[in-house]
């Protein structure tokens, strides 16, 4: 081999160690490297976490290598605060959510079970689907290690993660952030608010509210609409609701479901007396504003706060496969898959399905970050290439 064959192959060598793609035959598989106490350590319990876990445990990873960590373990906020909210998938939709992972088969979940006894074409409220994933859950806990704590910080050193908890240390080879996220809010001048989360179930919503109240409600997508119905339904006095963008029904954005078909039915073309909708402008806040008894926030969500991260040498949030950091990745509704559609918007995927999608593709990249960064240190000659 002459000497530009040598510095070609040399080239090659290194682009495949920087993509990722590895040599057995020269990094030979460690379950756990460098005395790490787990091989991945998952963060959040909501679907995503979920998925995650479930996935691993479908190839073959050792469920004692697992650490799964969240304060709760209810499924995140969809199983704390949404069991009750009108679902936007018909049941089929979460039947083959459910089937397209063969760990959630083992759970022998009975809540599953009853799904196929329900239209399969009706959209239900969320507890169809919150059910199995309780079970699920509940079976998870039982092959890996679970623990009941809130991650605080994460610090990269001698090629592992250490893990700082409320409650203990230990240390990780891959870490996986399905962290969720929560509803946004505004400082408006109307200091009474509705929680989102509470405010998404019609019932809890129905404490809040009476005859006497104006409620605010801000915004115009998926939940905006489905508040103005519910408080259409109730008994209220006046509604009004600050908008910024007009009602879409087509792709990803667009109402979904029975309350898209309630605003092409009801607000659309015979709103509620008791109705009024006011596009959000200065002007219009300081008209309107003041006479809001209560205001109720429906402007999307956004991530959860992540922890401490120290010592990383490169981080990136928003990577299209979710790799956030050497071996450090993210995924669920804080980080989901991103799209650019016909329009050049920027889309994001939300929903079960979607979730369990993205994870399918992605994993294998996060898979083949399983060897150590360390590996790179016993080639470094190599990259020293003398062109004299």
């Amino acid at each position: 081999m002459n000497h530009i064959q040598k510095m070609i192959a040399v080239l090659s060598l290194s682009c495949s160690l920087i993509s990722g793609i590895y040599c057995k035959s020269l990094y030979p598989t460690r379950s756990v490297r460098y005395n790490a106490d787990a091989e991945w350590v998952i963060v959040g319990a909501g679907p995503a976490g979920i998925i995650i876990i479930a996935l691993l445990l479908e190839i073959g990873t050792d469920p004692k290598s697992i650490v799964w960590l969240d304060p709760e373990f209810n499924v995140g906020r969809l199983g704390k605060y949404y069991a009750n909210v009108p679902g936007n998938a018909k049941t089929k939709i979460y039947i083959e959510f459910l089937q397209s992972c063969q760990t959630f088969q083992e759970a022998n979940s009975p809540a599953f079970a009853k799904l196929y006894d329900l239209d399969p074409e009706i959209e239900y409220p969320l507890h169809v689907v919150v059910e199995p994933l309780v079970d699920i859950s509940n079976y998870l806990c039982t092959k890996v290690q679970c623990k009941k704590n809130s991650l605080c910080t994460l610090n990269f050193a001698d090629d592992v993660w250490h893990i700082g908890t409320n409650a203990e240390c230990f240390t990780a080879s891959h870490v996986v952030l399905a962290v969720g996220s929560h509803p946004k809010k505004l400082d408006y001048d109307c200091k009474n608010e509705i929680p989102l989360d509470l405010a998404l179930d019609k019932e809890t919503l129905g404490q809040h509210v009476n005859m006497k109240d104006t409620v605010a409600v801000v915004g115009s997508a998926q939940s905006a609409i489905l508040l103005l119905k519910y408080l259409s339904e109730l008994s209220v006095g006046r509604i009004i609701n600050f908008y910024r963008n007009e009602i879409e029904f087509d792709g990803e954005s667009g109402l979904k479901a029975a309350t898209a078909r309630w605003a092409r039915d009801v607000l659309l073309k015979a709103p509620p007396a008791n109705l009024l909708r006011i596009y959000n402008s200065c002007d219009a806040l300081k008209a309107w504003l003041p006479i809001c008894t209560k205001i109720i926030y429906a402007v999307g969500y956004e991530r959860n706060d992540l922890p401490t991260i120290s010592n990383a040498p490169y981080l990136n949030f928003n990577d299209p496969n979710g790799v956030l950091g050497p071996r450090l990745f993210g995924i669920g509704i804080a980080f989901p898959e991103k799209y650019e559609d016909e329009s050049g918007k920027i889309i994001s995927r939300i929903g079960l399905l979607s979730f369990m999608e993205y994870a399918q593709e992605i994993l294998p990249t996060w898979l083949a970050t399983k060897k150590s960064l360390a590996n790179f240190a016993r080639f470094e000659e190599l990259f020293k290439i003398d062109l004299l």
